[in-house]
């Protein structure tokens, strides 16, 4: 441990940061480090920025299909068909860290299906924006330490003791830096992430200059592309818009997928080894939040994971007999906007308005932490969830735009304009390429209220307008005082709330990912309610559950190697142990 630190210090001390022993020990070590090695950098707003469509429709072949986000049941596996459409020896399904698996499988020789229900790949995953790894090439090419044993360290310490997956999050954890430079010597472009302050790059990575200008969104749509052109060149077959309907089960073994297919056709696709569940979480089936994961369905406001997250490959999984784990495990971001839809996507501009360092009270007028650093974007949501009715509301006047654009805060956080370079990878109809435009859509649609008195907001707010009153009054000397001992925000964004017309806005947390679902073995094999191994049957990523332990902490579930990494790497790993390698 100590080495560890004290490599991370002398690295940065000769790139010129000034990052003392001290400074590291309060901001990066078993907090920071791991903080930022799990899901804070791994994709802040993953999610896809369309508005919700009708259940069951984002993307897929069928709308009509029964595997809608209507429903919670288990989906019943079908017997082998007569005859098989399509033959293959490994089946992955999803293209987020899917991709990852596919084409391992099928450089390894097998030949190898992907398949997405949606029109393009990466799903939630593309969304995102860092890989939370250490020790690949390009980090210790560029002199930072490999603290991946800390990064373990921190992790199992913090989970409920003999109950963690040791060797399933060593395992992870210890692969993720091979995965990533596995696809560096393929010919992808890394560098250690310049987003989350000195400590950044010690525990993640972003494709090459895609975070120019401080934007973080869709950084990794770069990864996916690459992946898809890779996969092709080695054989593989990639089937967009081809929808999942059904595990195909032959006894005890899974032996191929029912799908419909971009043409409403059912067909039947054969798996001579295995099929990869690769199919993401279920944070857009609220049903299956009820009943799997009820901390966050009555504390979370809405969703940015998209609305192809929708669980259907769990329900499958426990369809074929598969046993479920990790119940009431998930991650939370702060940015949930009271009235908005289920899913909602994080870079919205009303959202990036409502995170910024504005006054922030309860229901009685208490204020609450504000946390500035982008490791710490979790346990602000941490904070919101435990207020009474899962609500913070904050409060700014007429100057926001001005005030807002002075915080430069950073990844999700940091406004979006159209000046950002690469601003075009965000589709201008759902953001406008403009957080400003996006908050007045905000305002005019009512998440956020507007109000030519105090006492009028309060009511809009559902509040006591003393109480409000108040709250202001005593943030108006607390601003004129010049430092805020109390709450944690900088003196140099602190603004007063004096001129209308006046805001406001109710804020909790927005899900960032689900961790419960099909237990797996160490080798990502789907083990069943009689602890066997389901032949046949592997999961990865927000498919597979029980990784995190269990959710103590209101949404502070989280992988060692955060979201994309971690979907990443299992499907990888799956996919090596299916063709038999060694290492």
């Amino acid at each position: 441990m100590e080495s560890i630190e004290e490599a991370v210090i002398a690295t940065k001390t000769m790139a010129g940061t000034g990052l003392s022993r001290r400074s590291f020990l309060g901001t990066a070590a078993l907090a920071g480090v791991a903080a930022l090695g799990v899901g804070t950098l791994a994709g802040c707003g993953q999610g896809t920025p369309a508005p919700a469509p009708p259940a069951g429709t984002e993307g897929s072949a069928s709308s009509q299909s029964a595997q809608s986000q209507s429903t919670a049941d288990n989906i019943s596996p079908v017997a082998v068909p007569p005859t098989w459409d399509e033959e293959y020896d490994v089946i992955v399904v999803g293209t987020g860290g899917g991709l990852f698996g596919a084409l391992r499988s099928a450089e390894l020789g097998s030949k190898t299906l992907c398949i997405e229900k949606s029109a393009s790949v990466g799903g939630a995953s593309k969304e995102s924006s860092i890989y939370a790894v250490s020790g690949t090439k390009v980090q210790l090419e560029a002199g930072l330490p490999d603290v991946t044993d800390m990064m373990i360290k921190s992790f199992i310490s913090r989970q409920h003791q003999g109950a963690a997956r040791t060797d399933l999050i060593t395992k992870v954890a210890t692969n993720a830096a091979r995965a990533v430079d596995w696809l560096g010597v393929k010919g992808f472009e890394w560098e250690p992430t310049t987003t989350g302050g000195p400590t950044g790059g010690v525990t993640g990575v972003s494709p090459k200059g895609k975070e120019a200008g401080g934007l973080a969104a869709r950084t990794n749509i770069y990864v996916f592309e690459f992946l898809k052109e890779e996969f092709g060149k080695a054989g593989g077959t990639l089937k967009l818009n081809t929808l999942l309907s059904a595990l195909v089960k032959d006894g005890d073994r899974v032996v191929g997928i029912e799908v419909s297919d971009e043409n409403n056709e059912t067909k039947y696709f054969k798996a001579g080894k295995a099929v990869i569940l690769a199919a993401g979480g279920m944070s857009a089936n609220r049903d299956m939040l009820k009943k799997y994961i009820p901390s966050a369905y009555n504390r979370v406001k809405c969703s940015t994971t998209g609305t192809q997250d929708s669980g259907e490959a769990i329900r499958m999984g426990l369809g074929a007999g598969a046993a479920f784990t990790g119940y009431d495990a998930y991650q939370a971001f702060c940015g949930g906007l009271e009235g908005a839809d289920w899913n909602y996507y994080l870079y919205n501009g009303d959202v990036q308005l409502a995170r910024q360092a504005w006054l922030g009270i309860d229901i009685t007028g208490k204020r609450f932490p504000y946390f500035t650093a982008v490791a710490d974007y979790g346990k602000q949501a941490r904070v919101l969830q435990c207020l009474p009715g899962a609500t913070g509301y904050r409060f700014f006047d007429s100057h926001y735009e001005e005030y807002a654009a002075e915080q430069k805060q950073e990844c999700c956080r940091y406004l979006i304009n159209p000046s950002m370079p690469d601003v075009d990878r965000i589709p201008e109809s759902l953001i406008e390429h403009d957080w400003r435009e996006g908050a007045k859509r905000g305002i005019k649609e009512g998440r956020i209220k507007s109000a030519d008195t105090l006492d009028e907001l309060a009511e809009l707010l559902g509040l006591d307008p003393g109480i409000v009153k108040k709250a202001v009054d005593d943030w108006n000397v607390l601003v004129a005082a010049g430092a805020d001992e109390e709450c944690g925000i900088p003196s140099q964004w602190l603004h007063p709330i004096k001129d209308a017309p006046f805001y406001g806005v109710a804020i909790g947390s927005i899900m960032f990912s689900t961790h419960a679902g099909l237990l797996t073995d160490v080798n990502f094999r789907v083990v069943s309610e009689k602890g066997t191994v389901i032949p046949g049957l592997y999961a990865s990523g927000s498919t597979m559950g029980g990784c995190c332990g269990p959710d103590s902490d209101y949404g502070c579930s989280s992988n060692v190697s955060g979201g994309v990494c971690f979907t990443s790497t299992t499907a990888f790993l799956a996919a090596e142990h299916i063709n038999g390698y060694k290492g």
